[in-house]
Order: structure tokens, then C-alpha cells, then sequence
């Protein structure tokens, strides 16, 4: 039963996260008057900076530790890979390209962090391929993705010239690329759940996660649309709620559906 437990707190936490960050962020507004800022992201430079940074390295911590089944676990992965940067790495100030002078050296200290947890995280997988605890390809695949990302965000923060501008990298916003990758992979997992190749759930749980995965698009290119064309508006902040929301109907859904379910099976074999 251990395992069993294990597996639908992990599940339960990560609802719980979004709803923490959300009530957050509602806390905020209603301090603000109502007055709702372009994102939540941008709630970084908020007193809710506190719950939405935790929120978000809980998640990668709960999505990395779960086992899913087959392609959801390197899915599940490579999505934990980029959560911690979206906290991490913010977006722009009041939607402007830059982040105010005083931040700057929490951005850099997180981003050295990361760096040094992807280090030790790749390491020990690496250990654990070889004495046959985890499958060598979810390895390969996650750790190749950790260690270019950290490597490249140890460039564009570290070295003189380039790190003037960081966290923009040629006017590309680090931060919408983190948020894009992350739900871009998490849209994948409910695909994978209802068209792969393992046991398939039943038709209703087919439905709510085809409709998570089609809402969660729709969503991700709305977040883009607005970032780049009206990011001082409040399309971003719709964008990341759907998102959020979505993110919270699969776990629900999936907890419900795999309540009594074995150890699921991982891609040890593979």
C-alpha cells in the first residue's frame, strides 16, 4: 500500500499546488482592488512571490518522484525539468523586457542552484541506470534536455555581455519559453494516456482528457498570442488560468480514475 499512497498524494499535492497558487494570486487582487496584473506570472514581483516560487519547485519535485506509465514518465520528466524556471526565471517587469536591478542576483543565485541540482539529479540517474533501478533511455532523453537547458541558462546568466540582458536572450522572453515548454509537455501526457499503447482508460476518462489536452493548446497559444502582442494586457493572465485549470481537471481526473490501482507500471524495461 505504500507505493498506492505514495502515488495518490503525489497526485492530490499537485491540485492542491494550483489551488494554493491560485487563491495566492486572488488574495493579492483583492488587496490591489481587484486591479489584476498583466499575468501570474507577474505575481512574482508580488507578495505572492513566496507561494507561486514554492508552488512551482513543489510541482517539479511531485512530477519528477511520480512513476506513470510508459511515455508519461519521460513526459512527466521533461515537464518537471522546466516548472522550477518558471518560477526561477520571472517574466518581465509590468510586462516590460527587463527585470528590475534588485532581482537580479536572486535570479542568478536560482539559476546556479538549478544548475547544481540538474548536476546531481543526472548523476544519480545515471547511477541508478546502471544497477538496472530506472530505464537507460528516460535517462538519456530527460537528462540530455536538464543538462542543455541548465547549461544554457549557466551561459546566458553567467558570462559578461550576454548576462545584461538575462533573463531576454535577443528580446526572447526565458520565461515564456520555460511556461510554453512546460504545459507544451503536460499537454502531451493526456494524449498519451488515451492513445497509448498501454491499458486505456474507459470512455468518460477518454473524454475529460482529450478535452484537457485540446483546452490546454488553445490556451498555450492564446499565452503566446498575448505575450508577444498585448503583453500588458490581461490575455496572459487568462492564458496561464486556463492552463492552471486544466493542469488541475487531469490530476483530479486521474486520481479518481487510478485511486485503487497498483504500483503502475514504469519503463524499466525499456
Amino acid at each position: 500500500m505504500t507505493g498506492l499512497q505514495t502515488h495518490r498524494s503525489l497526485r492530490l499535492a499537485l491540485v492542491g499546488i494550483v489551488v494554493a497558487i491560485a487563491a495566492s494570486v486572488l488574495f493579492q487582487m483583492a488587496q490591489d482592488g481587484w486591479v489584476p496584473l498583466p499575468s501570474i506570472s507577474a505575481y512574482f514581483y508580488s507578495p505572492a512571490r513566496g507561494v507561486f516560487v514554492g508552488g512551482l519547485t513543489a510541482a517539479a519535485v511531485a512530477l519528477l518522484a511520480l512513476s506513470g506509465r510508459d511515455a508519461e514518465s519521460i513526459l512527466l520528466d521533461v515537464a518537471a525539468v522546466f516548472a522550477p524556471l518558471i518560477a526561477i526565471v520571472p517574466t518581465g517587469y509590468r510586462g516590460r523586457a527587463f527585470v528590475p536591478d534588485d532581482v537580479l542576483p536572486t535570479v542568478r543565485n536560482g539559476v546556479g542552484v538549478y544548475i547544481v541540482m540538474v548536476a546531481a539529479a543526472v548523476v544519480l540517474g545515471i547511477v541508478l541506470a546502471a544497477r538496472g533501478g530506472i530505464a537507460r533511455r528516460r535517462v538519456v532523453i530527460v537528462g540530455s534536455i536538464a543538462v542543455v537547458t541548465a547549461a544554457s541558462l549557466g551561459v546566458l546568466a553567467f558570462t559578461p555581455g550576454l548576462s545584461r540582458a538575462f533573463p531576454f536572450a535577443g528580446g526572447v522572453n526565458l520565461h515564456l519559453v520555460a511556461t510554453v515548454c512546460f504545459f507544451a509537455m503536460f499537454a502531451a501526457v493526456p494524449l498519451v494516456t488515451v492513445f497509448g499503447g498501454g491499458e486505456r482508460p474507459s470512455s468518460v476518462y477518454r473524454r475529460v482528457y482529450a478535452a484537457v489536452a485540446v483546452v490546454m493548446v488553445a490556451a498555450l497559444v492564446l499565452t503566446i498570442i498575448a505575450a508577444i502582442r498585448h503583453p500588458q494586457t490581461v490575455g496572459v493572465l487568462i492564458g496561464e488560468a486556463i492552463a492552471l485549470g486544466a493542469f488541475a481537471v487531469f490530476w483530479t481526473t486521474q486520481t479518481i480514475e487510478r485511486w485503487r490501482d497498483a504500483d503502475p507500471p514504469s519503463i524499466l524495461a525499456g
